[in-house]
């Protein structure tokens, strides 16, 4: 079989590597390859492979991505672990003890989200601050913080939440624990959250630190902005105006 296969046939490994083999050639058209792609990434979120997670997914149009390296990026281990003591302190043991054997593993990998959400009518603005490692060849365990503000028009509110989701990978089953919190009143979380904005700013166009494989341009979930904000503490991507042709 060389063709590659419909949406509905990615339903086995087999179907998996071949529409991977196929993306990876990427002499499709532009609207086959997106469709592909909807069924490839639905087929790994479905599983947990790589870095796929639905709430990463669903809802949500990711416009900046970052890889964080340690121990370069040590100070987001730091504010995690402050958001964390002092916002989740009915965190069950077990997710606490995976959190710190995990961000002290020398594999531990990094990621920094920026993003818009949408969530039963109510529009955010915010950012994840996303921790994995590898777990056999295909799997990451992981762990999310993602701090978010509400939208209101052209304008973006305070800090508002904050969302946890303790995921080690245990096949399809849903996450260790999970919670959100008002963070409205949180130091911690206000520290990270502007931390966050600064380094989207810092980060812009910094080849060393973004993120952008080819895929992106075919996964639905990222993408530019889409809810242009006045005040937002992101950055904003300027397009210089077209310069006006001299007439003579």
């Amino acid at each position: 079989m060389s063709e590659a296969p419909e949406v509905t046939d990615i339903k086995d490994e087999a179907g998996y590597r071949l529409a991977m083999a196929t993306l990876n050639k990427q002499n499709r058209a532009p609207v086959v390859l997106r469709v592909l792609m909807g069924a490839f990434e639905a087929y790994r979120q479905a599983r947990r492979i790589g870095w796929s997670r639905p709430w990463n997914k669903y809802g949500i149009n990711t416009f900046q991505s970052f890889k964080l390296r340690f121990p370069a990026d040590g100070v987001l281990i730091d504010l995690a672990r402050a958001v964390l003591d002092t916002d989740c302190p009915d965190m069950p043991e077990n997710a606490d003890s995976f959190i710190q054997e995990l961000l002290s593993d020398p594999e531990l990998m990094g990621f920094v989200f920026v993003h818009e959400f949408e969530e039963e009518g109510q529009r955010f603005e915010g950012a994840t601050l996303s921790f994995g490692r590898k777990n056999e060849r295909r799997y990451r365990d992981r762990l999310d913080l993602i701090v978010e503000a509400p939208v209101d028009g052209s304008s973006i509110g305070a800090l508002s939440r904050l969302r946890i989701f303790v995921d080690p990978y245990r096949g399809i089953k849903p996450p260790l624990w999970e919670s959100t919190v008002d963070a409205s009143t949180s130091a911690p979380a206000a520290t990270l959250y502007v931390e966050l904005g600064r380094l989207s700013h810092d980060w812009a166009h910094d080849a060393d630190k973004l993120w952008d494989h080819w895929t992106s341009r075919y996964i639905d979930y990222f993408g530019p902005r889409r809810w242009p904000l006045s005040n937002t503490p992101f950055h904003v991507e300027h397009v210089a105006p077209l310069e006006r042709s001299v007439q003579d």
